[in-house]
């Protein structure tokens, strides 16, 4: 279910921080194996600098700390061949680390607590692990675990 490259939808997702639940895409990053997953939280909110260009793929403006994955709307990204129907975004300083053993007690049953949604492509997921790490303002400890995942 946490293998890398896997794409969850979560009804709802509870955030570690307390925040408000709702309903959320999950993409796994990384597994250790034991007890860590390195993943993303993908989001419609845009908050590319007006001056760079939106085009799938990597945004990175090092001058600016900005970085982030932009997701066009309707290109197919999993080997399944779907997409995300409006413009989506992973940014690098927002990748964080979770305890496997806390996600799976939130999210027991298939369908009712996740949806799996697919497989990211390998040129997919290579892009987006590449991608993340250009960014300078990434927590250390996920820079590390996305190191091992090229």
């Amino acid at each position: 279910m946490y293998t890398p490259g896997s794409i969850l939808y979560c009804t709802p997702f509870y955030f570690p921080n307390g925040s408000t639940a709702k309903p959320k895409y999950f993409i796994t990053l990384f597994n250790d194996g034991r007890n860590l997953v390195a993943a993303a939280l993908p989001t419609r909110q845009d908050y590319v600098p007006a001056h760079l260009p939106k085009k799938h793929g990597c945004i990175n403006y090092a001058e600016g700390d900005f970085n982030a994955y932009y997701f066009s709307p309707d290109v197919p990204i999993t080997i399944e061949g779907w997409s995300f129907r409006t413009h989506t975004y992973i940014y690098g300083f927002w990748v964080d680390v979770f305890d496997i053993e806390l996600l799976r007690k939130n999210y027991d049953e298939e369908g009712k607590d996740y949806k799996i949604i697919g497989n990211l492509t390998e040129q997919e997921f290579q892009a987006i692990i590449r991608c993340l790490l250009l960014t300078r303002t990434m927590k250390n400890r996920v820079r590390r675990l996305l190191e091992k995942a090229i």
